[in-house]
């Protein structure tokens, strides 16, 4: 019964992974035109897709590698420009170099064709569109893979913009997703380091963030959130939320006016100021809010006319628990201060850390990469971004990785370091965010934050000590009867299981195969095809089918 089941999971799987076979061998075309065909043999794509797709070799492509990387994801449209748009953000998972390239992912496609933006708007609003709009522009003011945005006038004047999804593109998306996961599996049966990046649940990570990014309402609510948090603020703006025409798939916010903060008349604007207020922003949106903008690039910055700061695109965004900005609150003013050693703590205590490390010894490296920053210059003079990437990669060596917040807080800061020294290069990072930090480690110490922290250990306490006794009679109980059960876990023979259950499924296949094939020998019929009946055309068929994939199978895997 287990192998039953185990084959009908199997066959499940595949089923599902397959589900758009097209697609598939889509990818593995983009995949073989751009030099990886040897990608293509290894995770046995053109056996998945279709048997009659045979790859002879990869073209001669010319370029660097990491480059055609790119232009394979913008070759394959949304949901393979947003994954690396994501990667670009965790050098905990893939080298910088490749990190630094995905930075250039583009996501401008072509426009959609004439009246389908329309049609879509009509389908949202449902009513006519000269109902809601006073005027509606046709041509897109931007154009990405997973939407477009327009600009209008609402019949009572308002000028906006309104961002349309395109239709079609969640089943694309969830399409390939299932050969996304897929792909992970296939990397960590035929890559055995891969598996301690734990390629499936970067994918199920993806998934999650992608979901939510199709559903126009969770950007609605982020954005309406945003606007509360800098309500009472005169130098940051948030674009207005029409909510009465938004949905699932359309969006209508109001429409700034400005420029790129990198390229905005700044003679015009006091770059010192503004470059202050980038970082306070930051700052109120990390450790007063818990919740940040996560996707801080120049094009999300505006400078209004008006010299305000404009933030629009809320489709992604990051949390802050009170514990990560502890954390993080704490490791900027150890940086501030020179207290390596605390930096190094503090960078140990959010790591995952895959096995038991060494604390001497990466306590050591970051001391070491902390003071090669730091031997020169002052703090005015460090490039922050590049040290906290040094400090994830560190991590890396030690087979540790940081949590996505984190990182994602980690790009925020260094766009916004980035941004300001390139318009007011007297900025100094750590010197305007250390009154604020100074200020969330003071709060910290508060009477009423203490005893607040206390109540609830003290209600933590006693849970545990209600449940102690009950814990503790069922232990017992088990010692008692005889019924503890101590289970160990060992990898290897997960490994042998696996292999034990695939030579099970293997000989049922072959069975199945034979029983066929002796049915369409013992059955008759009129004659149908060749001189067999149907019956034992279709026995011998499916029969022939199943034999011939076990004996491919073995030929391709030698066992």
């Amino acid at each position: 019964m287990s192998t039953m089941r185990a084959v009908y999971t199997n066959l499940r799987a595949a089923r599902t992974a397959i589900q758009d076979m097209s697609r598939l061998r889509q990818i593995a075309a983009v995949l073989v035109r751009h030099g990886f065909g040897h990608i293509v043999e290894a995770w046995r794509l053109q056996d998945k897709a279709i048997v009659g797709l045979l790859v002879q070799g990869s073209h001669e492509a010319t370029g660097n590698p990491l480059e055609r990387v790119v232009l394979i994801l913008e070759a394959l449209g949304p949901t393979f420009v947003k994954l690396g748009q994501i990667l670009s953000t965790r050098p905990d998972l893939i080298p910088q170099a490749l990190c630094d390239e995905l930075k250039s992912l583009q996501n401008d496609v072509a426009p959609l064709p004439e009246g389908v933006a329309r049609g879509a708007l009509f389908a949202s609003l449902g009513q006519p569109i000269e109902d809601v709009f006073e005027a509606f522009d046709d041509a897109p003011l931007a154009c990405a893979s997973i939407a477009q945005v327009h600009t209008a006038r609402l019949k009572t004047g308002e000028e906006v913009v309104v961002k349309i999804q395109r239709p079609n593109v969640k089943k694309t998306i969830s399409s390939d997703l299932h050969i996304l996961y897929f792909i992970a599996r296939q990397m960590e049966a035929a890559i055995p380091e891969a598996g301690a990046f734990n390629p499936v649940a970067i994918v199920r990570e993806f998934e999650r963030a992608i979901v939510k990014e199709l559903d126009f309402r969770f950007e609605a609510n982020h954005l309406e959130r945003f606007a509360q948090n800098f309500e009472a603020w005169e130098r940051v703006r948030i674009p207005a939320l029409y909510r009465a025409h938004c949905s699932e798939t359309v969006l209508v916010m109001e429409r700034f006016r400005g420029h790129k903060i990198t390229e905005a008349p700044l003679s015009e604007h006091q770059t010192g100021l503004i470059a202050k207020d980038s970082v306070a922003m930051l700052f109120k949106m990390v450790f007063e809010d818990g919740l940040f903008h996560g996707d801080l690039h120049p094009g999300n910055l505006l400078i209004l006319e008006t010299g305000e700061i404009g933030l629009i695109d809320f489709g992604m965004v990051g949390r802050m628990t009170p514990l990560m900005q502890d954390r993080m609150a704490d490791m900027i003013l150890y940086i501030a201060t020179r207290r390596y050693e605390s930096v190094a703590r503090v960078l140990h205590e959010i790591a995952v850390h895959r096995r038991k490390v060494d604390y001497t010894l990466w306590e050591q490296d970051v001391v070491d990469l902390l003071e090669r920053h730091f031997a020169h210059g002052t703090l005015a003079d460090v490039d922050f971004g590049v040290v906290f990437r040094d400090l994830v990669e560190g991590a890396v060596r030690h087979d540790a990785s940081i949590p996505p917040d984190y990182t994602m807080f980690f790009k925020a800061l260094m766009t916004i370091e980035g941004v300001g020294k390139a318009i007011a290069p007297e900025l100094d990072l750590v010197a305007e965010l250390r009154p604020h930090v100074e200020r969330v480690v003071a709060a910290r110490y508060k009477p009423d934050r203490v005893l607040k922290t206390l109540a609830d250990t003290a209600h933590t306490l006693a849970r545990l000590g209600r449940q102690l006794p009950r814990t503790a009679e069922a232990f017992l109980g088990r010692v008692e009867d005889g019924r503890l059960i101590i289970g160990v876990e060992d990898m290897q023979l997960h490994a042998l299981e696996a292999g034990r259950l695939y030579r099970l499924n293997r000989g049922l296949l072959t069975g199945i195969g034979a029983v066929l094939m002796l049915c369409g020998t013992f059955s008759e019929g009129e004659v149908f095809f060749f001189g067999l009946s149907a019956s034992q055309t279709l026995f011998y068929g499916l029969g022939g089918f199943i034999l011939a994939r076990v004996l491919w199978r073995i030929y391709r895997e030698g066992v």
